[in-house]
């Protein structure tokens, strides 16, 4: 169990398909910053609390970074249930700082505004995206993965939300107001991609509305290494690179419940924050969701090569809007629904591509 930052007063998602390096950020001729020193001050003290409290340590969410900082290095904080804490707060304050604002703008801690980040096109923005639905008779709800894609008729790709746009587990919990994620990540091993496929990990929140932002790693097949990003609909930025198959202790996605931006910490290497459109209301009602995927456009339920092979989100706790703690995933009830012509949530597709080991993720077409 954790605790969270509070303060007084981000489907299968989308998937841009792209064969070698996506995420470019297009660096522009300096400009005057709105987003001052003080600015990402704040930004840093936000994540610093959060930190602090997610390790179930009371602070004061107004107190100066030095006055954090202090509180965590006391004698009585030195103990092997926060050996970790010491390192990732040393991180947090070191750190680059990127802000994305809606707009595409990217402003950086350490260069100023930098540029603008990648644009995504209304075609890229469809893969395996979970529109929110209000329940009816026809719904059906379970956890870890007892509602199968053969309870659910065997479907055509078309009638799975996303089932065009590639092979994916997707599991999402319920709109009951989630605002937190945090795992220990592997990114999966990838093998003999095909054409135009494109292997992905990342975590989601979406709201009742439509409204968006999503977390995680792209496969970049030209350099053969996993990208981070952070997506809002709208704008992608990329982050750093990491290997085939790699795996790391935390990767937490969160939204600051007084300005809701995102936060995205992958490894604690850099942090991106992004500008969203959530409100209140948005966070009383989220919905979270955890994929891996291999993408590929016009994907007909049977014709990807490749396979993704290891992926696994482990240690999984989730947060919800107005509470102080981290719980398990499984704690909650996944979200599955039938709207007429689709199924949308927590699926596997297609069932015979997707393996479950535990924790761990298989993609592979079975018949390769």
């Amino acid at each position: 169990m954790f605790r969270k930052n509070k303060f007084f007063g981000v489907g299968l998602a989308t998937i841009l398909m792209c064969s070698a390096f996506s995420g470019s950020l297009a660096y522009a001729e300096p400009k005057a910053t709105k987003y001052d020193a003080a600015f990402f001050e704040n930004l840093k003290q936000r994540a610093i609390v959060h930190e602090l409290q997610e390790h179930q340590i009371a602070v004061n969410p107004k107190a100066s970074i030095a006055e954090l900082l202090n509180t965590a290095d006391s004698t009585s904080l030195k103990s092997k249930s926060n050996s970790d804490l010491q390192q990732n707060l040393e991180k947090l304050n070191k750190s680059e700082y990127i802000y994305l604002t809606l707009d595409g703008e990217v402003y950086s801690s350490e260069k100023g505004y930098v540029g603008m980040a990648d644009k995504v096109e209304s075609k890229e923005d469809s893969v395996t995206d979970a529109t929110y639905t209000e329940a009816s008779s026809i719904s059906e709800s379970g956890n870890k993965h007892d509602i199968s894609i053969s309870s659910k008729r065997n479907p055509n790709p078309w009638e799975v939300s996303g089932g065009t746009t590639g092979a994916f587990s997707r599991v999402q919990l319920d709109y009951d107001g989630f605002d937190g994620v945090n795992a220990r990540v592997i990114l999966p091993t990838v093998r003999d991609l095909g054409v135009n496929e494109q292997p992905w990990v990342y975590y989601g929140f979406d709201a009742k509305n439509g409204k968006k932002v999503e977390g995680g790693f792209s496969f970049q097949t030209g350099q053969k290494r996993y990208k981070g990003f952070i997506k809002n609909g709208g704008y992608e930025y990329s982050i750093e690179t990491w290997v085939n198959g790699e795996g790391y202790n935390s990767v937490k996605f969160y939204i600051d419940n007084s300005t809701y931006n995102a936060y995205l910490l992958a490894y604690y290497n850099q942090i991106v924050v992004m500008q969203t459109s959530f409100n209140s209301s948005d966070l009383s009602s989220m919905s979270v969701k955890r994929v891996t995927a291999i993408a590929k456009d016009n994907f007909d339920g049977s014709n990807i090569y490749g396979s993704a092979i290891g992926g696994e989100f482990s240690d999984l706790v989730v947060s919800k809007f107005n509470s102080d703690y981290y719980y398990p995933w499984d704690n909650y009830s996944d979200y599955s629904f039938w709207d007429g012509s689709q199924w949308l949530g927590t699926i596997d597709w297609p069932t015979d591509y997707i393996t479950h080991f535990d924790t761990s993720v298989w993609i592979r077409n079975p018949n390769r």
